[in-house]
């Protein structure tokens, strides 16, 4: 059976990408939906970790749907503890809130890899799963300001396989960058088969294809940078997407600001060039996308061919959001709004069935770790901070799941900013001491604060939670 829908997976791959929008020959289409079943012990999991990816992006993606989204289960309610690179990263590879992890910045004294490395980057999920008998890749972008001063060729614990951007030395990130190959420093960009995307892609495949000929169990860490800034799109993708336009939503470019922050008061309402400008950027933005698609495509199709789809779990997701003119705000995150710490997530894998499309449980990305490792049958620390959603993976009704979560921003100084999320509200304190409440249910965009008028019993109860989950760790943090 494995084989025959290898088959037809490969043969619609070949069909669909010599009929799709011109992507140079990428595929344009994903698996046949792999019928329910009882998970394997030790899958495989892919996980593919996009830039800066907001979810309103992702839905404008063109082929995502029929590559996975179609196949897998969408994450309605997908946040990040702090809506910025480094931090987030952390969190991935820890299972931990940054004011645990204190990867607080891209930069700085607490920020970047400076940062991981002297803290928490010996104890990460590559470890857990290596030791359990896994093999490990990380493939792209690991933590800003990787590599070590003066050590180029320095590869972290945990990892088997090593081809990572080296983030100090990069410029144009797609078309003038570094790598690390297993302790190897090259140069790429000067051909056009070196686009940034299509090398990494390339060397994913190639790790899967080594793994599964040496019998083993993998874990595959694809990080790329689309769809960051500045987006350069690979020359066959040029061209394409013309007219796109970031989405007009009601808080798009908002006229009245009054009850917001002093940060979104001081910017100014968006002039027409200013709206043609962050369309040209969605617009570049979403033609690095379509090598993204290309890239999971060539995955699938490797997996497929290797008669292991069936057995893997192949996650897509985003380190963070972004702001694309919402209450004016361009290409902006590690702020509160739910633009920003909000992100795309969509698994598919054994188990779970195509019937059931999406799932509305709030899950964060310190989940990730506990989840893989459950999933491989790994032993992880006790502190971790997230908790594993395997279950919501089998379809498993969940009754003592959270009902809600933070995510943070903590600064130098110990200030903290954070936004306190559950199904109806969201509520914001800042360093700053501004506060903000929004209705999520019936104003889903925030355009109207309603803090200096809410019931100050809710308020309470909303401060004294955020407290809560501000000082937590570990079991603390999961419920």
């Amino acid at each position: 059976m494995a084989l025959e829908r290898a088959g037809k997976w490969i043969v619609g791959v070949l069909v669909l990408s010599m009929a799709g929008c011109g992507s140079g020959g990428g595929p344009a289409s994903g698996p046949n939906a792999v019928p329910s079943a009882a998970p394997i012990r030790r899958p495989n999991i892919v996980f593919l970790l996009t830039d800066d990816l907001d979810v309103r992006t992702s839905d404008m993606m063109p082929r995502l749907p029929a590559l996975i989204g179609q196949h897998g289960l969408t994450f309605t309610r997908a946040y990040v503890t702090q809506s910025l690179c480094a931090p987030s990263r952390a969190s991935i590879l820890t299972g931990q809130y940054p004011h645990n992890h204190r990867v607080l910045d891209n930069t700085g004294p607490d920020g970047g890899f400076p940062a991981f490395r002297r803290g928490l980057e010996g104890a990460t999920l590559p470890m857990w799963l290596r030791a359990a008998g896994y093999r490990t890749a990380l493939v792209g972008k690991y933590i800003n300001g990787y590599p070590a001063v003066g050590r180029p060729d320095y590869i972290p614990p945990g990892w088997d396989e090593w081809d990572a951007q080296l983030t100090d030395l990069t410029q144009d990130r797609y078309v003038n960058y570094f790598l690390n190959e297993n302790g190897t420093v090259n140069a790429y960009g000067t051909k056009e088969t070196e686009y940034e995307t299509d090398v990494l892609a390339r060397r994913a495949t190639s790790f899967i294809e080594k793994a599964v000929a040496d019998g083993k169990p993998f874990f595959l860490y694809l990080a790329t940078d689309a769809p960051h800034l500045p987006a350069i799109s690979a020359p066959r993708h040029a061209t394409l997407l013309k007219g796109t336009q970031a989405p007009r939503v009601p808080s798009f470019n908002q006229s009245n600001v009054n009850d917001k922050p002093a940060f979104v008061r001081n910017a100014d309402l968006l002039q027409p060039k200013d709206v043609r400008k962050l369309d040209m950027i969605e617009t570049d933005r979403l033609r690095t996308l379509l090598s993204v698609e290309d890239a999971l495509a060539s995955v699938l199709a490797v997996l497929a061919a290797n008669q292991v789809l069936d057995q893997t779990y192949v996650i897509f997701t985003s380190d963070n959001g972004l702001m694309l003119g919402e209450h004016r705000l361009v290409t902006t995150k590690n702020v509160s709004y739910e633009e920003a710490i909000r992100v795309p997530l969509i698994v598919m894998g054994p188990g779970i069935s195509a019937a059931t499309r999406d799932d509305d449980h709030p899950v964060l990305n310190i989940d990730f770790a506990p989840t893989f490792a459950e999933l491989a049958g790994a032993s992880v620390p006790s502190n971790l901070d997230g908790r594993s959603f395997a279950r919501l993976l089998r379809g498993e009704t969940v009754t003592d799941w959270r009902n809600d979560l933070l995510s943070e921003s903590i600064s130098y100084t110990g200030g903290v900013s954070a936004v306190l999320r559950s199904a109806n509200y969201a509520y914001t304190e800042l360093e700053s001491n501004e506060k903000e409440l929004y209705d999520m249910r019936n104003d889903p965009y925030q355009l109207v604060n309603l803090y200096r008028r809410a019931d100050p019993t809710v308020l309470q109860t909303l401060s004294a939670r955020m407290a809560q989950l501000v000082n937590c760790r570990g079991a603390s943090c999961r419920n």
